[in-house]
């Protein structure tokens, strides 16, 4: 038995075309157990994404801000920042005391960060909506500056519509 040529190789018939559909007759073709399309939801303006979303009853603060901070897209520091500071909140509100208030230093070491680093988690929470700032106006620490904890909109229409899915699904 001889090695073939490129002479030999051509003579080969060529191969037949397929007869499975084209991906786009395949998208034309109906098919009969396909659910339904999701209904069409209207899109959040930037400040309306990143304002706090409402709970209900039901829900949960903390679970759902765990939750909501394991899908999130953020930066590991970040994520790890707003997981320290969640087990420093109430776990119905969000709010973190006004004598519990963690410095820089102190999530810097109990989280293992530097400092900077801690910083650039904080303003990445707070300018995507995870932390919130507000100034006290009563009380004797009346204009102090605290932290409280807040779940943004957009997040929350996310993880309550991939909760409706999984139901579904069962």
């Amino acid at each position: 038995m001889s090695i073939p040529s490129p002479a030999d190789l051509a003579r080969r018939p060529a191969p037949k075309p397929s007869t499975r559909p084209t991906p786009a007759a395949a998208a034309a073709a109906p098919k009969a157990d396909s659910r339904p399309p999701l209904p069409v939801r209207p899109k959040l303006s930037a400040e309306e994404a990143i304002a706090p979303g409402k709970l209900t009853n039901k829900e949960h603060f903390r679970k759902t801000y765990l939750f909501g901070m394991r899908v999130s897209r953020m930066h590991p520091h970040a994520r790890l920042v707003g997981h320290d500071l969640m087990w420093r909140a109430s776990h119905a509100t969000g709010r973190i005391a006004v004598n519990q208030q963690p410095s820089v230093e102190t999530l810097a070491a109990s989280t293992g960060l530097a400092t900077s680093q801690v910083d650039v988690a904080l303003n990445t929470l707070h300018s995507r909506g995870w932390l919130q700032y507000r100034v006290l106006q009563e009380g004797k620490r009346a204009g102090t500056q605290v932290m409280s904890l807040a779940i943004p909109a957009a997040v929350l229409e996310h993880i309550r519509s991939t909760r409706s899915d999984t139901d579904r699904s069962r």
